[in-house]
């Protein structure tokens, strides 16, 4: 059995975190869902301000709770990921 081994001239750095492409998407995105349970959902509006019907509750910092009828009009209008 023969091991090869390669070098780069690039190391990696410890304690850094390289930002992935799935970040990048996220900082993208208009709102980031950041919990689900049943029928509701939190939402990060990431500060877009929104109410009217299918909005459950605000929590402060721009994090709502919605239904899922409202996310899925949210999501007709905003760019809306998973942040978890």
């Amino acid at each position: 059995m023969e091991a090869i081994g390669y070098f780069t001239t690039e190391s990696v750095v410890r304690n850094e975190y390289k930002p992935t492409l799935i970040d990048e998407q996220k900082a993208q995105a208009d709102m980031l869902i950041e919990y689900c349970n049943g029928g509701s959902y939190t939402v990060n509006t990431k500060g877009i301000t929104i109410s009217g019907r299918g909005v459950k509750s605000h929590y402060g910092n721009g994090f709502y709770e919605v239904t899922e009828s409202r996310l899925r009009k949210l999501q007709s209008e905003y760019n809306i990921m998973p942040n978890f």
